[in-house]
């Protein structure tokens, strides 16, 4: 976040008029060294998050109200490498602003608009497994809804964002890009507020639904009733693990991500001496550059790691793809009667007579042969399973 996303920008432009001499920053070793972080920064959070929003746009059978937020969440961090990432070092290794009084507002606002349409995307992927892991009974949310959410994201970050873009000004003849607020008791609220809303309400929201999800999950593990296979146990027991790892990382890497930048702004809009100190624009640049590397870890947490979105990214990419046209046997003139598609562009071979369904399948489909050890399963237990499944998908 640009100070809360926002208003770090304010502390980062005081900071750069008027720095000590000394400030470790001026050190043109340091400034490769920051310029090599941000560079793999910017890098691998567009090519990641582009490469989640493609998948999700040309294959309709992704739109789903979770791939959704997944994508509005890419297209925010996407917004963030290119505004963020680049401006703010150059801003301040250049020591000034050489990108026009028309920039000097638009970047500063669209910084704090992406802050918070992250923030509150990732907020609202824990609502909607919250509410799909304690409610299972419940109908899941519709599209439409999704889509009302999202918009609404978006309006309610550009308005509130809105005070801070209009109050930035440029300075001449130095060339600062700095904030002038009414008065300074204003910009202290408007500063606490931003806080407020895009750290610590996501960040408590985001820690309650998913410690929820957690517990739940864990309950239903130890009340299945039923009896299993040693195979099945383990594999319940290693997707637990799985599931358990993916919320505790979720909700870490969020405040660790985060945490670090907005103490730093909050300490130097409560306590202004902060600014005069040596090493203030290092700890500046060190905790930015970690919020910034929220953007690459995005789509690894929420993408990479679900099965559905790992097999679209097989065939985008062209390494992926090469792999698995060796591996994979070519299907001719369709699927034959005893195997079953499941509409991810996979095909399962089904080892029962009674289920063989003729069905034509795309050309392109995986084949997914079924362990022989299921075919005595009762339909009671590949239910459970089935749901078991679709649980870890909702967190995944």
């Amino acid at each position: 976040m640009e100070k809360n996303a926002s208003t770090s920008w304010e502390n980062w432009s005081s900071a750069n008029s008027n720095h000590p001499s000394e400030d470790v920053m001026s050190n043109f070793v340091v400034q490769i060294i920051f310029c090599i972080f941000y560079g793999n920064i910017f890098l691998l959070g567009v090519f990641g998050n582009v490469l989640v929003c493609y998948v999700v746009l040309r294959n309709r059978q992704m739109q789903t109200v979770t791939n959704l937020f997944i994508t509005n969440l890419a297209f925010s961090d996407v917004l963030l490498c290119i505004l963020a990432v680049p401006f703010t070092p150059l801003y301040t290794f250049l020591g000034g602003w050489i990108f026009g009084r028309m920039l000097c507002h638009l970047v500063p606002y669209a910084q704090g608009v992406s802050v918070y349409i992250s923030t509150w995307t990732l907020t609202s992927i824990a609502i909607d497994r919250f509410l799909v892991i304690l409610y299972p009974f419940h109908p899941r949310m519709k599209i439409e809804v999704c889509w009302t959410i999202i918009v609404g994201i978006w309006v309610v970050a550009l308005l509130l964002t809105l005070p801070y873009g209009f109050y930035m000004q440029l300075e001449e003849p130095y060339t600062y890009c700095e904030e002038h607020w009414p008065s300074e008791p204003f910009r202290k609220v408007f500063s606490s507020f931003t806080t407020i809303l895009q750290f610590l309400v996501p960040c408590c929201v985001i820690t309650f639904c998913y410690i929820c999800v957690w517990i739940k999950l864990n309950d239903r593990a130890r009340s299945k009733p039923g009896s299993k296979s040693s195979k099945r146990e383990e594999a319940d027991r290693e997707r637990k693990k799985r599931t358990n790892r993916m919320l505790i990382a979720m909700v870490i890497i969020f405040g660790f991500s985060w945490l670090p930048l907005n103490i730093v702004n909050i300490v130097d809009d409560f306590y202004s001496p902060a600014n005069d100190w040596s090493y203030y624009r290092l700890c500046f640049f060190m905790t930015h550059c970690l919020a910034m590397s929220s953007t690459c870890y995005n789509p690894f947490l929420y993408a990479w790691l679900n099965d559905n979105f790992r097999k679209e990214f097989k065939q985008v990419l062209p390494c992926f793809s090469r792999t698995s046209a060796d591996s994979t046997p070519k299907l001719t003139d369709g699927c034959r009667s005893e195997k079953l598609c499941n509409g991810n562009n996979t095909v399962q071979e089904s080892l029962l007579p009674s289920q063989a369904i003729r069905i034509q399948v795309p050309q392109g489909c995986e084949m997914i042969t079924l362990d022989p050890t299921t075919t005595n399963v009762s339909k009671d237990q590949e239910r459970r399973s089935s749901t078991s499944k679709e649980l870890e998908d909702a967190i995944l």
